[in-house]
């Protein structure tokens, strides 16, 4: 059997793609790549974790008429003719997209190839790319049990729940006086900000904070903060960011469905800051899934500054009795069998063709 997988441009695509070829490899013999943009950080990854990647083009869907929106366009329909290529050439089996907008291109090309389709969605609300390639695809792998009532189209649904990588399964839990902040794989401007203005702010604190700014604001966190104080550590990016999660008593994060996911998994106290600019608002709904149950605090960007999170932070170091409780809580979002159970019923579909 030979598959594509597909998804891309943030860690919380491509991983749960990762994720579900390595459960697939151990139900059957395949041969899978993973399709993506060339020098993005989905080639960076499927190139450590083995897979032979190809690359494509693609470009974001812009519904609004302008000058961008038609380049946008331009780009997709070229990727759309490369995947063709690409499809022709290798014959995958199937096409499995974990989002992002690179899945359109392959996911199109493959429709038209009538090669079938595979999609997993982390979020609570659809992107535009996902609810696309939804009206074709064979099975839609969709990520809250309590999600099933809301969905239009139910004929291809079944739950997935998120996908993680291993490494945050079954790890010692070994909590210290810190909290982990980051963003995302390419950080979030709102989180950096707060956590800037706290380190220039104060000068001591009674516990470690270790700071992950993500890809794209290493340069402007670094040009905010004059000096970083003892109690703290900076990172770009950290692929063992797990190792840094067991250790933490409290961590910060945006609330990207991947990222939301291994707190849970880990079973964290958390403060989730939603990016208030992503498309569909689907951050803001992630956290409050986790907020209404108990699981987390939260706090719009509106409302953020470095004051009222550092205050939030304290309060959370101290309260033993608070943090259990939304470590009880929290591990309800975690399903550990989620990639093993998409794989089965990806292949076990693929084998009744």
């Amino acid at each position: 059997m030979r598959l594509f997988i597909t998804g891309g441009g943030t860690a919380g695509h491509i991983y749960p793609a990762i994720a579900i070829a390595q459960e697939i490899e151990k139900i059957i013999d395949c041969e899978i790549f993973y399709v993506g943009i060339s020098g993005l950080l989905e080639e960076k990854i499927a190139v450590r974790e083995g897979y032979t990647f190809l690359g494509i083009e693609s470009k974001p869907l812009i519904l609004k008429p302008c000058v961008k929106a038609v380049k946008n366009i331009k780009a997709v329909l070229r990727g759309i003719k490369k995947s063709k290529k690409l499809i022709d050439k290798y014959k995958p089996d199937a096409v499995i997209s974990t989002g992002g907008y690179v899945a359109g291109p392959i996911c199109q090309a493959a429709k038209s190839r009538k090669v079938p389709v595979y999609i997993h969605e982390s979020n609570a609300h659809y992107g535009i790319t996902t609810r696309i390639i939804d009206r074709f695809s064979k099975i839609t792998f969709y990520p809250f049990r309590d999600d099933y009532e809301k969905l239009k189209k139910k004929s291809n649904k079944v739950y997935g729940g998120i996908p993680i990588r291993a490494d945050f399964l079954d790890r010692a839990n070994e909590e210290e006086n810190l909290v982990l902040s980051f963003g995302g794989s390419g950080g979030q401007k709102s989180i950096n900000e707060a956590v800037a203005e706290i380190f220039n702010n104060e000068e001591n604190l009674n516990y470690k904070w270790i700071h992950i700014t993500g890809l794209d604001w290493k340069k402007e966190f670094g040009d905010a903060v004059s000096n970083i104080p003892d109690y703290a550590e900076v990172y770009e990016y950290r692929h063992d960011i797990y190792e840094i999660m067991k250790r933490a008593k409290v961590v910060i994060a945006g609330c990207g469905a991947q990222g939301l996911t291994e707190i849970a998994a880990m079973k964290k106290a958390a403060i989730l800051i939603p990016k208030s600019y992503v498309k569909e608002n689907h951050q803001y709904y992630n956290a409050l899934k986790y907020k209404e149950a108990g699981a987390a605090e939260m706090i719009t960007e509106d409302e953020l500054n470095g004051e009222k999170l550092l205050n939030m932070t304290d309060d959370l170091i101290q309260d033993d009795t608070k943090r259990l409780i939304m470590s009880e809580n929290i591990a309800q979002f975690f399903d550990p069998d989620s990639a093993k159970n998409i794989a089965k019923h990806i292949v076990g579909d693929l084998m009744e063709k």
